[in-house]
């Protein structure tokens, strides 16, 4: 994979750990690159998940009462949201747009289920698609954000799709190719394999990365081994990669069911060609080498609880002004 040394940003996101209490009023921000951890309590987080970082925003929901913010943690502005009902369901979200964007739009996604929510910025209420109501019929694996763009896998079937906002509608099409089939992401995965997690990332590079998580049986919380494709979407090719160079992989957890999503940096400061992930309700990071396909571990946090802990990975300069 070549990279544009130029244009390189050096910086790696920080881990943040939600834990302490029924209501997570702790957290803990984890540098790799330094091996230690800041100890704060941020309001605006405790009780909060976080379903998607972006634009410096974050999306919040909180999963006892349904309430859900867009938070600045630069600027302290929060954008309420309307309720989500039932926003459990949901493990991954994307932001076409910046918030401050009048056209921008927010997809909440299940990855186990047909429910979706979406809205636009200064909407009302939640516009809730579901098998119940007909009109969804598939289910999305992965959902992500490239070039400005929404795209998605369809489970089973290996559709890669693109999810389109008309007026109260979401529309799902399959990238059709020159033959008029749609365009299906190969499985490619060892005959072992009986369940897989999937993450669409844009590398810092400009490219969007496809990381399968494999699992031997639907009961483990972690994964056995990864693979990592660059989807070329103008020629619709995807290609399966050894080696990401000097960059790295960061996976977020957020249920034993789904995944929340993943972000790519640029590896000064810590291991290159490796994806760096977290298991649910777990203190340990994970380590996984993509050249000899072993794992390694570290505890990030000692101070942090052993169990339902939540943790996320977010950009330094977004929190450094709180954690110092």
């Amino acid at each position: 994979m070549e990279l544009n040394e130029a244009n390189q940003d050096r910086h790696h996101p920080w881990l943040l750990i939600s834990s302490h209490g029924a209501p997570h009023a702790k957290q803990f921000f984890y540098s790799i690159s330094e091996d230690r951890f800041h100890a704060t309590s941020i309001p605006e987080l405790c009780n909060k998940c976080v379903l998607a970082s972006a634009y410096g925003w974050l999306v919040l929901v909180d999963h006892d009462t349904d309430d859900c913010c867009l938070w600045n943690p630069v600027s302290m502005d929060k954008i309420e949201l309307p309720e989500l009902d039932c926003s459990s369901i949901y493990n991954r979200c994307v932001l076409s747009k910046p918030p401050t964007d009048p056209e921008c739009h927010i997809l909440f996604n299940s990855t186990t289920t047909l429910h979706r929510a979406f809205l636009q910025i200064g909407d009302d209420e939640f516009v809730i698609l579901s098998s119940t109501n007909n009109v969804t019929e598939v289910c999305l694996s992965t959902v992500g954000s490239f070039q400005g763009k929404i795209y998605g896998i369809v489970s089973i079937s290996n559709q890669f799709v693109t999810l389109n906002f008309v007026g109260k509608n979401l529309e799902i099409r399959p990238m059709i190719m020159e033959g008029g089939q749609p365009w299906e992401i190969p499985i490619m995965s060892p005959t072992w394999v009986a369940l897989r997690k999937e993450y669409l990332i844009e590398s810092p590079c400009g490219e969007l990365l496809l990381v399968r998580e494999m699992f031997s049986c639907s009961f483990l919380h972690e994964g056995l081994d990864f693979r990592v494709f660059r989807l070329d979407i103008n020629q619709m090719k995807c290609v399966k990669l050894d080696n990401i160079g000097n960059q790295a992989i960061f996976l977020d957890r957020l249920t034993e069911e789904g995944v929340n999503g993943g972000v790519c940096y640029y590896s000064d400061g810590i291991k290159p060609n490796s994806i760096y992930y977290t298991a649910t309700n777990s203190r340990n990071l994970h380590i996984y080498d993509l050249n000899d396909r072993s794992t390694t571990f570290l505890l990030p946090c000692p101070a942090a609880r052993r169990s339902q802990s939540m943790n996320y990975w977010v950009e330094y300069e977004t929190f450094q002004n709180l954690i110092k």
